[in-house]
């Protein structure tokens, strides 16, 4: 029997994420974007960090991205982890939201293909995954 556990956003992450995880649910990817100065930015906060305005609004992406800089984790770090590693997480920019930048998993490359610069593509989550994973390979 498994019992199916419903991914809680807001207790793990706060409230200011409930556009990013509601979007990422319906197969989009989103970030905050001011309405006042049209720029975007990553952590969501209740004001604009670039000129200080209050009217934000979450606004997709198209998922496309370029690879800052990567790792890969060898090591687990907790149990889950064991079956998983190694792991290769990497820093990626958004093509259309400059400056923003996420932690994700990079999938389907081997170490010796990655290249800082080299274009990505995010694979969002399908169905209803208990705890939904953004991840990008190769564009």
């Amino acid at each position: 029997m498994s019992v199916a556990v419903e991914f809680d956003k807001e207790a793990r992450f706060g409230p200011e994420f409930r556009g990013f995880w509601d979007d990422v649910r319906q197969g989009r990817l989103s970030f905050p974007r001011c309405r006042a100065c049209g720029k975007r930015h990553w952590y969501p906060m209740k004001r604009c960090p670039h000129c200080q305005a209050a009217d934000i609004a979450w606004q997709p992406v198209s998922g496309r991205a370029t690879l800052y800089t990567w790792s890969v984790v060898r090591h687990p770090f907790t149990e889950d982890l064991k079956a998983r590693v190694p792991v290769t997480i990497g820093l990626v920019e958004f093509a259309d939201a400059p400056g923003v930048r996420l932690i994700t998993e990079l999938i389907d490359l081997k170490p010796e293909e990655i290249r800082i610069g080299m274009q990505l593509q995010a694979v969002l989550p399908t169905g209803n995954e208990p705890c939904p994973k953004i991840r990008f390979r190769a564009a």
